[in-house]
């Protein structure tokens, strides 16, 4: 069950977004799962980064405006460009 997505979570009323995290986190809960090694609930990331670890589940609920990643990312290639842009002055 854990593996499985039959419907792009964008388009299914199961997958919720979580009112104070990443505009592009969803989440889809098991309540009434007691199997033993099967989750309680399944995360998806609309943009194909789905935290991996607890503290990047805890950035995706930090970034309520945008996706954590792609803002590092983007700040990043920022000083990336001023960096070479220094050098060759």
């Amino acid at each position: 069950m854990a593996g499985q997505i039959h419907t792009h979570p964008a388009e299914n009323c199961n997958w919720r977004r979580h009112k104070n995290a990443c505009p592009f986190y969803r989440e889809r809960w098991f309540p009434c799962n007691d199997v033993v090694g099967e989750p309680m609930y399944q995360v998806f990331c609309l943009k194909g980064t789905p935290p991996v670890t607890l503290e990047e589940q805890d950035k995706c609920f930090r970034s309520k405006s945008r996706c954590w990643r792609l803002a590092e990312s983007t700040r990043r290639k920022a000083e990336k460009v001023g960096h070479t842009s220094e050098h060759s002055k």
